[in-house]
């Protein structure tokens, strides 16, 4: 996902005070709370989109 469809995307939500959370992708019902975002340098493995390292590519860390 790019930042601008990111974007776009929580632009359509109805409630914009609504909480922004991540799921923590193992456990079932565990979220983490967006405190914010950083800009990264990163490297996308093209066999496994899943995975992301350090790189040259442009990159947004949701933290």
């Amino acid at each position: 996902m790019k930042v601008r469809e990111l974007v776009e995307t929580l632009q359509r939500f109805p409630d914009q005070d609504a909480t922004v959370v991540i799921g923590e992708g193992v456990t079932p019902n565990v979220w983490l709370i967006v405190e914010g975002a950083v800009e990264r340098g990163i490297h996308v493995k093209k066999t496994n989109l899943d995975w992301v390292g350090p790189g040259s590519e442009p990159g947004v860390e949701i933290v």
